[in-house]
């Protein structure tokens, strides 16, 4: 969004602050991000007041809930994720943009036949539906004929029950010709102000598959994450990308070129909150992933958990940071030093958080600094303060 210098004798000094914000977040610190959809949620809303050029690289892998019907009649990756964090980057300002990000977040009944969730969506289809027909003219007319194509492309057993508009909108994408999901991110772009680049780390239609030290493989990130279903009872000693579950075979793919010079060129490489195998090292497990990182001469951020992640079972912060630096290595020629993947740990001083403590000795010898600041307050706990976390993030990028 360009913004309009305004007139010196007419701008009343509350404009020029204003103002002079907007003209600090347009030209803000390239932040990137490999995580999962909704781990950062609520962190975007002070992200994008301080950048709007933050770069969210998302796992595609999801096998549960919306994403999965999906998946399994398209064969498209994972587009939750991406819905959702794009929603997240969105500033919703205006009535327009409140009620398309409503549509966009809105899921069909989950106790209704197929025939009255077919019915409503081809009322969405022809703009009768309430929420639709509260759109402008462009935005209705935009919105209706994207509808109209994902109904005539539905299988006519394709499970409606619980659908999200915002992932519906990526159907048509694939039986239009385009084999990109870009077309899809680009739709909500267009009904949207997004403050931010989100991308799959890969298009790549994979599974996320699991070694555990009972000698059992888990395939489906879903059966992973104890959202869905109960928590491992036993710790996780590899993850991997697999085809389906029905060929749980290790399979390589290649990260995007466009992905590797975001991260080559981030101001900040950060590893934040969140299910700390599905959403954080599923990001890097592509090859290539490990040597762009590497390439980046500045910093690179690692965000712990706090408490208890129940993908984390009988691991230590150290154990984490040994890890993440064990799969950014994996498909490199020539190992670096730790420090080039991650040059520092931010923890809150309260070490109760992290597992096992924090080895100051151990992340010394590594190279790796670790900053402690007061990121958890009475209202946040037991997670960080988002506005607390992002100003010691933006502390390290600019020392």
């Amino acid at each position: 969004m360009r913004v309009k210098p305004y007139a010196q004798s007419k701008v009343q000094p509350q404009l020029q602050s204003l103002d002079a914000s907007e003209h600090v977040s347009q030209r803000g610190k390239k932040l990137l991000f490999f995580s999962g959809g909704s781990a950062l949620r609520t962190f975007c809303q002070p992200l994008v007041k301080a950048t709007h050029n933050s770069v969210h690289l998302v796992t595609p892998f999801d096998s549960g809930g919306s994403s999965a019907k999906i998946r399994q009649h398209f064969s498209l990756p994972a587009v939750g994720d991406l819905r959702n964090r794009l929603l997240a980057l969105s500033h919703n300002q205006t009535r327009e943009q409140k009620i398309i990000a409503r549509l966009l977040s809105y899921r069909l009944c989950s106790n209704a036949s197929q025939y009255a969730l077919r019915d409503h969506l081809q009322s969405m289809a022809d703009g009768r539906d309430p929420l639709v027909a509260l759109l402008s003219h462009e935005h209705r007319q935009i919105f209706c004929q994207k509808i109209t194509g994902i109904l005539r492309c539905l299988p006519i057993d394709f499970d409606l029950e619980g659908a999200c508009i915002g992932n519906l909108l990526f159907i048509d994408t694939k039986h239009s010709g385009k084999n990109s999901l870009q077309s899809g991110i680009e739709l909500f772009h267009q009904m949207l102000d997004i403050r931010g680049v989100v991308r799959p780390i890969v298009e790549d239609n994979l599974h996320i598959a699991a070694y555990l030290q009972n000698g059992e493989t888990i395939v489906g990130q879903h059966l992973l994450t104890a959202k869905e279903t109960p928590a491992l009872s036993s710790a996780i000693t590899k993850l991997y990308l697999c085809k389906n579950v029905s060929n749980p075979s290790a399979v390589d793919c290649l990260l995007q070129p466009t992905n590797r010079a975001y991260i080559e060129q981030a101001d900040v490489i950060c590893y934040p909150p969140g299910s700390f195998f599905t959403s954080i090292v599923a990001n890097l497990l592509p090859v290539g992933v490990g040597e762009a990182v590497g390439k980046n001469p500045n910093k690179k951020v690692y965000i712990p958990n706090l408490g208890n992640d129940p993908e984390q079972l009988g691991m230590s912060l150290e154990d984490c940071v040994l890890t993440l630096l064990s799969y950014l290595r994996k498909n490199t020629q020539q190992p670096l030093p730790a420090s080039q993947y991650i040059s520092t740990i931010l923890l809150d001083v309260n070490e109760k958080y992290y597992s096992g403590g924090i080895p100051f000795e151990q992340f010394r010898a590594l190279g790796i600094a670790v900053i402690q600041r007061d990121l958890v307050t009475m209202r946040s706990a037991p997670f960080y303060n988002d506005e607390l976390l992002l100003k010691s993030l933006l502390e390290i990028t600019q020392g």
